[in-house]
């Protein structure tokens, strides 16, 4: 995949922002906000800027960047802030627009997918690559409990899980 060289300008509220392609620290901004919207088939903008909802303002702060300023110098919350009574909806509209000419969904996802292509034929067959350093997990049978379980001999509804019986004595 080749870089998308398209910029895109915008003057709100006096100020001139710049919308590039998303740097890495940028989509690990948008995805949290981004995550439980439902789309219909086939979406236009319009569709894009209703499923988006009150989320627009904080979304349209992480992609775009003050003229001269670095995305990793941003206050997202405060910018966020300034464009709610500044952020007219036809630039919102433009910016949602302009997005995907500068972040490239399509060409993103088959990248992805041909990297992971790549890597699952160079991995010896059974190969599996962990996303956590953590221990496997096990099950409740392979590990004995020492948590909130009545003792074996406790008459049911009478245990509270603290250790303590129903009347708060051991």
């Amino acid at each position: 995949m080749t870089d998308t060289p398209a910029e895109f300008t915008y003057t709100i509220g006096g100020k001139t922002y710049v919308q590039r392609p998303l740097v890495l620290g940028q989509w690990r901004q948008l995805i949290p906000l981004l995550a439980g919207i439902a789309l219909p088939a086939n979406p236009g903008v319009e569709d894009l800027l209703f499923a988006l909802g009150e989320s627009i303002e904080r979304i349209a702060a992480v992609v775009l960047t003050e003229e001269g300023a670095s995305p990793k110098d941003k206050d997202i919350a405060a910018l966020a802030a300034e464009l709610e009574y500044s952020l007219t909806p036809h630039t919102a509209i433009r910016i949602a627009d302009d997005f995907f000419v500068c972040n490239p969904l399509q060409s993103v996802f088959e990248e992805l997918t041909a990297a992971a292509g790549r890597i699952a034929g160079a991995m010896p067959a059974g190969s599996t690559i962990s996303p956590s350093s953590s221990p496997p997990a096990t099950s409740p049978a392979e590990t004995p409990s020492s948590g909130d379980s009545p003792p074996a001999s406790a008459s049911p509804g009478r245990w509270s899980g603290d250790g303590t019986g129903s009347s708060g004595k051991p």
